[in-house]
């Protein structure tokens, strides 16, 4: 099968979405697909030699980048136009595809909840007005119009049953113009974390470095967007964790951009018990030393994060707004809040966790024990299946591709 898979940037260090679309071209060229990749920036190594990359130029205009939006996917458009792509899979703000992956969501539902992050009505109604002003907004407004608009719109995969709630909404799409297909990660010996002695070394490793105590219990929270991902909420829900429980460690990373953060622990008395770690480059390395991952997000299609720290033996506090929290079997391998800022619940369940290590260590092998629902190949699988039972693609291409 030829295959062109188009999205702005890949590599595993920018990003979930980023990082999807790498595992996906990997997992279909090692499928024996032809692969195509049409993207203005990958990162090196990423990919196998095997995948084919089209380079996707456009030309920046000094004070007009709320534009290039727009130019990238007018530019991939006349790209595609060029080959003879058996399917034209697009990721976001594109609008020649046979088929959405919406693995980051639907943006009209995306800012309809970012708006929650503030607590006050006068700061949401601010922020909102921000983006209806915003050239970009109108930019992205105008690609879903030439997306969605059009007689014949692509056929949307979404991640998540949230995900495809909100094309049905924002979008008046129809039951059938709609799936549903889990994302995946790579799963390898790495991302299990054993009792072996090479994973107890890891840990000892990571636990010395950042000076965690053989008693201390360290909760992981590793976003980019601190602000989207819901580190407010945790830190104040963390609080009176940490009060009751002395042993109870947060460790932030993902971003340096933390100024804001760190002012809020240490006006909270958290100074001692949060630990900033900035952007890091392995987050298997972060997995290996802590005991639970908590992200109270405002808004997630399905992220992956949450899946690799699943994979990784760790018990996961997420909220209803991520569409990973359906991969999340509530009290047996992590728990589901109600929302961000639900603190009470947020506190509850962290403080269980820290403060029972049976819980943890039950939880953690419930994780390890479901891992494998979460590969990528499962996820890939998935997603050719329904091309063929929706008609998207017929099945005797694929044998045929196949069988070449």
């Amino acid at each position: 099968m030829r295959v062109a898979l188009n999205f702005p940037c890949v590599g595993a260090r920018r990003g979930g979405a980023e990082t999807y679309v790498g595992v996906l071209a990997r997992a279909l060229d090692a499928a024996g697909h032809e692969v195509h990749v049409l993207a203005r920036q990958v990162d090196e190594g990423e990919l196998p030699p095997s995948v084919c990359v089209h380079t996707i130029r456009t030309r920046r205009l000094p004070g007009l980048d709320w534009l290039q939006p727009y130019q990238f996917a007018a530019a991939s458009e006349r790209e595609l136009a060029i080959g003879e792509f058996d399917l034209v899979v697009g990721f976001a703000h594109l609008w020649r595809q046979d088929v959405c992956l919406a693995i980051s969501g639907c943006r009209k539902a995306l800012l309809k909840s970012s708006a929650q992050r503030f607590r006050s009505g006068p700061s949401r109604l601010l922020w909102r007005t921000g983006k209806l002003l915003s050239p970009k907004q109108w930019v992205y407004r105008w690609i879903e119009h030439k997306q969605f608009g059009q007689e014949t719109p692509p056929f949307v995969i979404a991640p998540s049953h949230r995900v495809a709630h909100d094309f049905r909404r924002w979008h008046a799409l129809a039951d059938d113009q709609l799936a549903v297909v889990p994302l995946g990660i790579e799963l390898s010996s790495a991302t299990q974390r054993g009792a072996s002695h090479h994973a107890i070394n890891h840990r000892q490793a990571f636990r010395q470095r950042f000076a965690l105590g053989p008693a201390d219990i360290a909760i992981l929270f590793a976003a980019r967007n601190y602000s989207l991902k819901g580190l407010e909420p945790l830190l104040l829900s963390f609080a009176p964790v940490a009060r009751e429980c002395a042993e109870a460690r947060l460790l932030v990373c993902g971003s340096d951009r933390d100024a804001r953060f760190r002012r809020l622990a240490a006006e909270l008395g958290l100074a001692a018990q949060v630990r900033f770690l900035g952007f890091v480059d392995d987050a298997q390395e972060c997995f290996a030393g802590v005991d639970l991952f908590v992200l109270p997000t405002f808004y997630d299609a399905c992220s992956l994060v949450v899946l690799e720290a699943l994979a990784a033996g760790l018990p996961v506090v997420t909220t209803r707004a991520n569409g990973a929290a359906e991969l999340v079997s509530d009290g047996i391998d992590g728990y589901v809040v109600d929302a961000p800022w639900a603190l009470d619940q947020l506190s509850d369940r962290m403080h269980r966790l820290v403060a029972r290590a049976e819980l943890r260590n039950t939880m953690s092998q419930q994780a390890r024990t479901g891992a494998a629902r979460l590969s990528i190949e499962r996820s890939v699988e998935s997603v050719l299946r329904v091309l063929v039972n929706r008609g998207c693609l017929p099945a005797e291409k694929i044998q045929r591709r196949a069988a070449a």
